[in-house]
């Protein structure tokens, strides 16, 4: 059976607005999409320059029904009693009606109402969709059957994409915007989970020294076991996933005066201009 990717509109590259655009549909569940929106102008501004207005515009009550429309297309929310993808949908381009009765699915609802940095937010967004957006995950199996059986990179030409979309995976239409996005959550998805395998790998290795040394551990000792352990893992992937697991407050990074590293015979690690010699994991990380 064919799929279809339509042409959506999100702010994805914009995880505060995502969070507002969650926010204003949590306040409103079991309204019309029409109260949702009229709650949401003001509370949103471009980025850019745009057509003679500044950067810091109000956006435009379209845009904003454009991206609830995308909410709608992830399956985040119900229209009518009916989800996107309940709704056996065949047009190419997402639309929704301002009249349509809103109910938002408790975990969107649960996330919007939760004060959390925007990485957590954007973390537990992904995670979300990946697990209740029907079209996401359709996409993501896709994705992943490209890079495995085609060599596709890790971010290719959206062109590229879509004509290998349409020729390998059974889809007859791929809408641009629209499989950008999805490509996005599909990024960010697999980010997610590299860096907490990270976190796997220092706990299994790590939580009994953690659990004696107050949740700290050499970061070079860590660097070394998990190169030699595991393959096609570079110092640069080591370096990254450990600042994403600082942002979402599962360690911290603890610089080391060098006087001291050498006392302790430690090595340093220089993360973005910064040398650290110790993390320290974080509750309830350390207690699982």
């Amino acid at each position: 059976m064919s799929k279809i990717i339509p042409i959506f509109h999100l702010p994805k590259e914009y995880p505060e607005d995502m969070r507002i655009l969650a926010k204003g549909l949590a306040a409103n569940d079991g309204q019309t999409l029409k109260v949702a929106l009229s709650w949401l102008e003001g509370k949103l501004v471009t980025h850019k320059a745009n057509k003679g207005k500044p950067a810091g515009t109000p956006m435009s009550a379209t845009t904003i029904k454009n991206y609830l429309a995308g909410f709608y297309a992830l399956d985040l929310y119900k229209a009518d009693g009916q989800l996107y993808s309940e709704s056996k949908p065949e047009k190419t381009r997402v639309s929704i009606s301002v009249q349509s009765k809103i109910e938002v699915i408790k975990p969107l609802k649960t996330l919007a109402q939760t004060s959390s940095s925007l990485e957590v937010f954007n973390e537990n967004l992904t995670q979300l969709c990946s697990q209740y957006s029907q079209m996401v995950k359709t996409y993501s199996n896709a994705r992943f059957l490209l890079y495995k059986n085609h060599q596709l990179s890790e971010n290719p030409p959206l062109d590229r994409l879509q004509k290998l979309l349409i020729q390998h995976c059974d889809y007859s239409y791929v809408g641009n915007p629209g499989v950008g996005y999805l490509d996005l959550f599909y990024r960010d998805k697999v980010q997610i989970d590299n860096y907490l395998n990270l976190l796997d790998f220092i706990l299994n290795n790590y939580r009994a020294l953690a659990q004696k040394s107050l949740g700290l551990v050499p970061v070079a000792q860590i660097r070394d076991r998990i190169l030699e352990q595991v393959s096609n893992y570079t110092d640069e992937d080591f370096k990254k996933h450990l600042i994403q697991l600082q942002l979402t407050h599962r360690i911290e990074l603890r610089t080391t005066k060098s006087q001291l590293a050498r006392n302790m015979g430690i090595e340093l690690i220089d993360i973005r201009g910064v040398k650290y010699g110790f993390i320290k994991i974080l509750e309830p990380a350390i207690a699982v």
